[in-house]
């Protein structure tokens, strides 16, 4: 009984309403209408309901809903926030018949939820904070709409606040980030030079408030060395200083002591766009200096990424001196890999030499020569007096392998499996020696001080890219200045 026709909503409402109220009603789908999704400490929060109180209502809500599509579902994957310190949350969708009530009570474009990228979920809840603050200290708040400078360009922010002053501000919920976002985030900037170039930022402050669902350490300082490094990536396309500020703050601490000042407490905001960000950054040469040293590509643009690219990589030399394992290193390899991997790159851009994680990678193990002498004279180590077949050679890439992962704090048959082996010959691949990796548990995905499981294809993009490495170092030694392996 699928069916969700004018007659049947309304019979809904009523079997609804009967059991738990109108207004209570309104409060839990409306809330989840905002993102689409809503944790229980939201719904308690915009319900005014205890805890025990919030589960019988739910539970009423369903159970008078049991002849319909739902009403809300549950996100089953584990989710761990910044601004939710303890354990995690439950978290619930808008489901297809909660969306057709919501739409009859006049909030005309709400759809069912279909996020289920756990970093989209998380994103959507921070949000939701933030529009439930700002709905709490009595200010009008729009989330997540187009915001128009002319008849076809826009931008949509996150939240678009009016300050007591009358003035409004733009409120963006972030999240970690490393230097897989770099585009993105410049493409996110250029957007905004534009807007605030326009007459429709008039009303607008001249600032963006970005609050990032990390508490401050590690990887929040992290997270801000990457925007700082879009910023300066942006600025020399763009040729001058950004026509607005950027500044940040962990979101718990907002949602402690929300700020609506019009003009935000200096010692909590940091200004990314000022000179002196107060970041602590590996000391490196200049931006613009690096840039030169880079090989000519296509265009300036590309150079500036990779720029940015090698200044990180110069950041995360640290990792050759742990003696644990660090996910950073996954994603460090994800990087090298991504230069010249982009899926989303055109088939032909493809389909060439991967010069540019080539020299990524090759710059990498300039930085760690221990490193390159590890990989190189393991490789050649008793390489005459050795009679090479098939069992000799695997062994030996599996010593290598062994090696390159010992000297990043890994090994290779635990969690992180990474073998060497021969191809398949029935299968359409090159006919070589191979490395396969393989993570067997994501819970060495959870960072130190967040618990994120990335989804599965993230993780099989990790893999991807330390196979892609591990294989490098014996199939381009002539583009990384190592010595040919005798048996390759």
């Amino acid at each position: 009984m699928n069916d969700l026709s004018l007659e049947r909503i309304e019979q809904l409402r009523q079997a609804v309403d009967v059991q738990i109220g109108e207004s209570i009603r309104k409060k839990v789908l409306h809330t989840l209408a905002i993102t689409g999704v809503a944790s229980n400490q939201q719904l308690i929060q915009a319900a005014g309901l205890q805890r025990d109180k919030l589960r019988r209502t739910l539970e009423k809500m369903a159970a008078a809903a049991s002849d319909y599509p739902p009403l809300f579902s549950i996100y089953n994957s584990k989710l761990k926030r910044g601004a939710e310190p303890g354990p995690s949350s439950r978290v619930y969708r808008l489901g297809e018949s909660g969306a057709a009530l919501c739409r009859a009570d006049g909030l005309e474009n709400t759809r069912p939820c279909q996020l289920e990228d756990a970093r989209a979920v998380r994103h959507a809840l921070g949000m939701l904070d933030v529009h439930l603050a700002a709905r709490q200290a009595g200010l009008q708040v729009k989330t997540d709409r187009n915001l128009y400078y002319n008849d076809t360009d826009f931008i949509r922010p996150d939240n678009l606040v009016t300050l007591p002053d009358g003035k409004q501000v733009i409120l963006e919920s972030e999240q970690d980030a490393n230097s897989d976002f770099l585009e993105r985030i410049r493409r996110s900037l250029i957007n905004k030079i534009d807007f605030f170039k326009s007459d429709a930022s008039a009303d607008v402050l001249i600032e963006i408030r970005m609050l990032v669902d990390l508490p401050r350490g590690k990887f929040w300082q992290h997270t801000l060395s990457i925007w700082r490094h879009a910023i300066e990536i942006t600025q020399e396309a763009y040729g001058a200083d950004l026509p607005f500020r950027l500044l940040a703050l962990p979101l718990g601490e907002f949602l402690d002591k929300p700020d609506w000042n019009g003009e935000p407490d200096p010692y909590r905001w940091t200004d990314l766009t000022s000179g002196d960000a107060g970041l602590i950054l590996t000391k490196s040469e200049p931006l613009a200096k690096a840039a030169l040293q880079m090989p000519a590509f296509s265009n300036l643009e590309r150079r500036m990424v990779l720029a940015a690219l090698l200044q990180h990589l110069r950041e995360s030399s640290c990792l050759a001196r742990q003696t644990h394992p660090d996910v950073e290193f996954l994603y460090l390899m994800r990087m090298i890999y991504l230069a010249s991997h982009d899926p989303f790159a055109p088939a032909l851009s493809r389909s060439g030499m991967p010069f540019e994680s080539l020299y990524l990678l090759d710059q990498y193990l300039k930085m760690n020569p221990s490193l390159r002498q590890i990989v190189e004279g393991t490789t050649q180590m008793d390489a005459r007096r050795i009679h090479w077949n098939q069992s000799t050679c695997l062994h030996r890439m599996q010593v290598v392998v062994d090696r390159f992962l010992e000297y990043h704090g890994w090994q290779s048959n635990g969690p992180l499996l990474a073998y060497s082996h021969t191809v398949d010959y029935q299968s359409r691949s090159p006919r070589r020696f191979s490395v396969s990796v393989e993570i067997t548990n994501p819970e060495i995905m959870i960072a130190e001080e967040i618990a994120v499981m990335p989804g599965k294809q993230e993780i099989e993009f990790l893999e991807k890219s330390l196979t892609w490495v591990l294989t490098a170092i014996f199939a381009y030694t002539h583009h990384l200045g190592l010595k040919k392996p005798p048996f390759w």
